[in-house]
């Protein structure tokens, strides 16, 4: 299990930083969103970031909707270009995962759908041998659920896609949903998990909290994954609120807070007793 962490956390900041602070706090690389400095100044300072701090792109995920509404990106909002462009870009920086996100599809066979599926395709070969998961939906506070918010049918289209699964924890706690029983439907497919927690206040989730510090069962999940020889990536995905947006300090200690909640439960998964348990 290798983890990472998703630069969407410092986004406002350069690709180099993450990697600096991955390097420095013994991360095994990053989940890139990609982000404001590839839109100003393309893909080489990206590329002597990588080789400078010796820290890989392990992933790579669509930059965030507001900043493709901006006229200066100039990239692609509708899934069939943008995907491609996605994973192209992944494949230069050397990374093995490409995270997408599903339609609203009201039915399996619709014209819709396929336009979806021809995305998908097109994603998968500018990619060449990336590995393209779709991202298990939040969708609670949504009035109506589509085809794709039910994870067993999101499971069953991933691989009929031949794609993975990116299981994103806070989205699972939001719904309201059993993040165990959820882990033992996408573990056919899983290939990354988006982890994070969620606290509840005045009935609504404020999802994308350090892990351990809200109500999901982060350390059992981890230790689960662990004892079941789990090979695929962790990826923290924080909310910069966490982290703090000017402080190197305080984003190195939660940063490094995280990775210890997370290595500590990683280890008690492999022990001979916790294996047994799960064999038993």
């Amino acid at each position: 299990m290798r983890i990472s962490f998703s630069t969407g956390t410092f986004y406002h900041r350069p690709l180099a930083y993450s990697l600096r602070l991955a390097r420095a706090l013994g991360y095994d690389g990053v989940e890139y969103v990609v982000g404001p400095d590839y839109f100003l100044s393309g893909i080489e300072p990206l590329r002597r970031a990588t080789s400078e701090y010796e820290t890989p792109v392990l992933s790579i995920h669509p930059p965030f909707h507001l900043l493709t509404t901006l006229p200066l990106t100039n990239w692609p909002r509708r899934g069939g270009w943008a995907w491609p462009r996605t994973t192209a870009l992944g494949r230069e920086l050397g990374a093995t995962l490409a995270v997408t996100h599903t339609v609203f599809l009201a039915g399996p066979h619709t014209p819709r759908m396929a336009r979806y599926q021809a995305a998908l395709r097109m994603g998968r070969e500018a990619g060449g041998g990336l590995t393209l998961t779709i991202e298990s939906n939040q969708y609670n506070r949504r009035s109506k659920r589509y085809l794709l918010d039910d994870l067993q049918r999101l499971v069953d289209f991933a691989q009929e896609q031949e794609c993975g699964v990116t299981l994103d924890t806070c989205h699972v706690g939001a719904n309201g949903e059993d993040l165990l029983e959820c882990y033992e439907i996408a573990r056919p497919a899983l290939r990354n998990v988006h982890l994070s927690d969620v606290i509840w206040r005045a009935g609504r989730p404020r999802t994308h909290v350090l892990p351990g510090e809200g109500v999901l069962p982060l350390r059992e999940f981890l230790t689960r994954l662990a004892a079941d020889g789990y090979d695929g990536l962790m990826t923290l995905e924080i909310h910069p609120r966490h982290t703090g947006l000017v402080s190197s300090a305080r984003a190195e200690r939660w940063m490094g807070q995280a990775l210890a909640f997370v290595r500590a439960a990683i280890v008690s998964g492999t022990t001979p007793a916790a294996k047994a348990r799960r064999e038993g």
